[in-house]
């Protein structure tokens, strides 16, 4: 059972991926004027795209994610205030804010004007996250989350902030990982499940999720590079351990402060119409930097991601 499980996990993770590459690099990221027809063609490509890419992910998530047996539609208890000590919350944030961007490019290469293009991202970002939320009230470990719903609409709207307030282009979100440590897979061959190299978006503790700060502008300041922005990470060490019931308990929050590289800045005379989508994606990418661990204790990497 747990064999088919992968297998069919991991085929739908990579029509996902294929999928969610040719929107990211089919679409453009550049504001459209507001007096550009939608074109039909390109529209239905993007529709069509977006809706297969949409199809995979959840199979993809229903047999890893939600592979466990259904429970009556319930809502959280609390629990989920414990569990992953509130990292999930970026991680529904992040979600919310690519789902709408990947949807706002779309609509912006389709000929739809830049209005209209964020405001159709933050209602699927926003839809998407009420979707998750939904499936989560069968889940045995999980409950319908507002919090989670909350922060996940808040990412939904950031797109739709840069754009009306110019405060907000200073201040971005990335995400990075890396695999410091097998404690997310030893709980869930706890709790009998077994766990295939791809379930990354569970494997909290190998997760950072960062708010970057352009210092440059914000201060105006012409000694600090442009491309070169401060960051501060949150993060969960691998401190868990499973309650009687199953559940994740225990855990520190992490918090980190590093330097974190503007790529489009970096790489601003690559100016290509692909090389600035490529740019545009990579930037949610937090690249390995000087950091300094500040909690729950002091420690410096010269490189961490």
């Amino acid at each position: 059972m747990f064999a088919n499980i992968k297998q069919i996990a991991e085929m739908n993770f990579r029509l996902f991926i294929i999928n969610l590459s040719f929107i990211l690099f089919s679409t453009n990221c550049n504001s459209q004027s507001d007096t550009v027809m939608p074109n039909k063609n390109k529209l239905f490509i993007a529709g069509s795209s977006i809706t297969l890419s949409l199809a995979s992910t959840y199979y993809y998530l229903e047999n890893s994610w939600w592979a466990d047996n259904k429970t009556a539609f319930h809502f959280d208890d609390g629990v989920d205030l414990i569990y992953a000590k509130n990292v999930d919350k970026l991680g529904h944030f992040m979600g919310g804010l690519l789902a709408a961007d990947i949807f706002k490019s779309s609509m912006l290469w389709s000929g739809i004007n830049k209005e209209k293009s964020l405001l159709y991202g933050t209602i699927v970002g926003t839809s998407l996250q009420l979707a998750i939320e939904i499936k989560d009230a069968y889940a045995p470990y999980w409950g319908f989350s507002y919090l989670d719903l909350a922060t996940g609409t808040a990412g939904a709207f950031y797109p739709f902030f840069q754009h009306k307030y110019n405060f907000f282009k200073n201040i971005n979100f990335k995400f990075s990982y890396y695999k410091w440590s097998n404690k997310y897979i030893q709980l869930e061959k706890q709790r009998g499940k077994e766990i295939s190299g791809i379930n990354w978006h569970d494997d909290y503790p190998n997760q950072t999720y960062w708010m970057t700060i352009n210092l440059h502008n914000i201060y105006d300041n012409y000694f600090f590079p442009e491309w070169l922005n401060i960051a501060v990470g949150f993060g969960l060490d691998d401190s868990q351990y499973l309650s009687e019931n199953n559940q994740k308990r225990g855990g520190r929050n992490e918090w980190y402060i590093a330097l974190d590289y503007d790529i489009p800045k970096i790489l601003k005379k690559w100016n290509k119409p692909v090389a600035k989508k490529i740019k545009h994606w990579l930037n949610y990418i937090h690249f390995p930097a000087p950091t300094i661990l500040i909690s729950p204790k002091i420690k410096f990497y010269p490189l961490y991601i």
